[in-house]
């Protein structure tokens, strides 16, 4: 998979619906009936992913309301959403 760009700004598919339970984040992609789930983190990227933030943006994000610094949250939010582009979750 290419590297995604750090400017890259995602969207939630609109075939994705999400819930959050139990302290996590359950999401549904309805035209494959598969199910994902999100720890209270990476339902917070989840929910950043609207379309308005780029991924570094996103990243400053997290880390303010996470208090978390550095380099590693930002490859931590690469990650993720890199892994829910291809799983076509996030566009």
């Amino acid at each position: 998979m290419p590297t995604l760009n750090p400017e890259m700004v995602p969207q939630q598919a609109t075939r994705v619906v999400a819930q959050q339970a139990a302290g996590q984040w359950v999401l549904l992609d309805v035209t494959s009936g598969q199910y994902y789930a999100l720890d209270q983190v990476g339902g917070r990227i989840w929910q950043l992913c609207d379309g308005t933030r780029s991924v570094r943006q996103i990243a400053g994000v997290v880390s303010d309301e996470f208090d978390t610094a550095g380099q590693s949250v930002e490859d931590d939010v690469v990650g993720l959403v890199s892994e829910l582009v291809g799983e076509s979750l996030l566009v």
